[in-house]
């Protein structure tokens, strides 16, 4: 086999060029990519609502405002690292993941509480403590918790780190230099330790689901491989989930939650929040309930349209758990590729993307939801009434 300067020389020799191979050049040959280039498959920490996400080498970002279910669902992740399965979230390997968790925002005695209160109590059985890595740095300088996140990475090996919250790494958010030198570290750390690192990062205070805060939230918007948005409902105590970007696997469904009474998150449906009149019709709101566009309804399958001739803001809606019964034709699981096709044909509906809509509403209408069968695919079973 050749070696490496021998093949970039007689590549330069066909492209009439005399110059020497470089030092440079032989370190970006290092890099390159061919067809026959041996790189190691992509794997998956967990699935979401039965699709991969959380990939190892890369880095996942969870944003939302203040006090909106940051932490809550980093919680979630930290125990199904240890525990199977939690909520919509299921770990892909049998065995259980390490995980790092580096806080920089609460003190010593949340975290705790945190680590004791929620997530031993969603882990079953004994909790294994040998797994968790959990520092609090709060009261470290920002360049102090730089050095010892990249020691411990090297050194403890995480499966997953999380980061929370990411800005307190930095003397300066808005700093264009030193946020790409950050990131650039992340992403290298990632790769050479073969973990995902979640980063928890704010939104700006305008609501925008990809306005993340400052220079530093543009750069991980363009770096990340996947972002989860978690948001408080208004008007209710329902708090939710929505991966809002992502490089492969697109994850259609919001994870919706509540807090119960032990302080641990219980799935619930979307809660319908609008304002009713004293006759109970809707006052104010768009309808999100059935009704997902102002297409004409007179272009889907008419069995399946409910009509509210008096209510000018919803004039129509879909009846849901008709259509996905009837798509369904009494089988207790279905592929989500057949179930779209007999949707989208019983219904009429002539864009996929139509359809996306239609099933995040069933989903959120807790009608039907995806999961895994025996050999690891995305199927979709009806959920009882």
């Amino acid at each position: 086999m050749k070696q490496s300067n021998d093949l970039i020389m007689e590549e330069l020799d066909q492209a009439g060029q005399a110059s020497p191979v470089s030092p440079l050049l032989l370190k970006l040959d290092g890099y390159r990519i061919a067809s026959d280039t041996e790189v190691p498959e992509e794997e998956f920490l967990m699935r979401m609502f039965g699709k991969p996400c959380f990939p190892r080498r890369d880095i996942t970002t969870v944003t939302g405002l203040e006090k909106c279910g940051k932490t809550f669902y980093t919680t979630m992740l930290m125990a199904c690292c240890a525990e199977r399965s939690v909520l919509a979230l299921e770990r892909i390997r049998e065995q259980p993941l390490k995980v790092m968790w580096y806080d920089t925002e609460q003190s010593r005695q949340s975290t705790k509480g945190i680590l004791t209160g929620r997530v031993a109590k969603l882990v079953k059985g004994d909790f294994p403590e040998e797994n968790f890595f959990v520092f609090n740095v709060r009261s470290c300088s920002y360049q102090e918790r730089v050095d010892m996140l990249v020691e411990g990475i090297n050194v403890y090996k995480p499966d997953m780190v999380i980061i929370d919250n990411v800005g307190d790494l930095l003397s300066s958010i808005n700093d264009s230099e030193e946020s790409q030198k950050l990131i650039d570290q992340l992403m290298q750390l990632s790769t050479t330790n073969d973990c995902n690192i979640v980063v928890v990062i704010h939104l700006n205070r305008s609501g925008d689901k990809r306005n993340l805060r400052g220079w530093l939230g543009t750069e991980i918007l363009h770096k990340s491989f996947e972002v989860y948005n978690c948001e408080q409902l208004l008007k209710s105590d329902v708090f939710s989930v929505e991966q809002t970007l992502t490089r492969k696997y697109r994850i259609p469904e919001t994870l919706y939650y509540k807090i119960t009474d032990d302080g641990l998150p219980l799935i619930t449906a979307k809660p319908d929040v609008r304002e009713r009149d004293e006759q109970g019709r809707y006052t104010s709101g768009k309808p999100e309930a059935y009704h997902v566009s102002m297409e004409k309804a007179d272009t889907f399958n008419q069995t399946y349209i409910v009509r509210h001739p008096d209510n000018a803001r919803t004039p129509w809606e879909w009846n849901l758990r008709l259509l996905f019964s009837d798509a369904m034709d009494g089988r207790a699981i279905m592929s989500s590729d057949d179930l779209q096709w007999a949707v989208m044909k019983l219904g009429g509906i002539k864009m996929s993307k139509y359809y996306d809509k239609v099933f995040k509403l069933a989903v959120d209408r807790r009608i039907v939801q995806t999961t895994l069968d025996r050999n690891g695919r995305v199927v979709v079973i009806p959920i009882p009434t």
